[in-house]
């Protein structure tokens, strides 16, 4: 299996949906972004650890790094989106449509499409050459609950000197 191309990698995490609420009936699972993520790390050449949260039946976090080391490199994101109206949307909130040179859908840039930039940038470097690790990060519920983040705090997982945020 390859990683696809950039906007196939955005139309596909935008199809899963990943809504996270303090309401229980609009609150859902994370795991199938968090799958595809994992899959297409993997095939990138990352080391994937998919870490299932406490207390938070359904939600994950992704940790995925290339390269051994410290001081490495997080780029860091969020699985969730928040809760929509499906009739204010003018197009279908879990399908990515281009529409007058812009991209529509549930995530897009909060914060699903961060991740397929990310896997596009490494697409073509030689992991194996790198001099600090490179970790990409995927946490669940930053639009209610925090749990992924509260979770590697918890955890002491130190995952790099420095950090960006998508």
């Amino acid at each position: 299996m390859s990683t696809p191309k950039m906007l196939d990698m955005m139309g596909q995490l935008i199809a899963a949906p990943s809504v996270s609420s303090v309401s229980p009936e609009w609150d859902q699972t994370n795991a199938a972004v968090v799958d595809r993520l994992a899959n297409w790390c993997e095939d990138a050449g990352f080391t994937v650890e998919r870490l299932p949260i406490p207390g938070y039946p359904g939600k994950f976090n992704l940790v995925a790094t290339a390269g051994t080391g410290p001081d490495g490199l997080v780029l860091a994101g969020h699985t969730d989106t928040v809760p929509f109206d499906g009739p204010l949307w003018s197009s279908d909130p879990f399908k990515l449509t281009e529409r007058d040179g812009r991209l529509y859908g549930l995530g897009t840039s909060d914060m699903k499409g961060f991740f397929a930039l990310i896997l596009e940038a490494v697409r073509d470097l030689d992991l194996a050459k790198l001099k600090h690790p490179l970790v990409l990060l995927a946490t669940a519920d930053e639009e209610s609950s925090m749990c992924g983040a509260k979770w590697l705090l918890d955890a002491n997982r130190r995952l790099g000197r420095h950090a960006v945020i998508g």
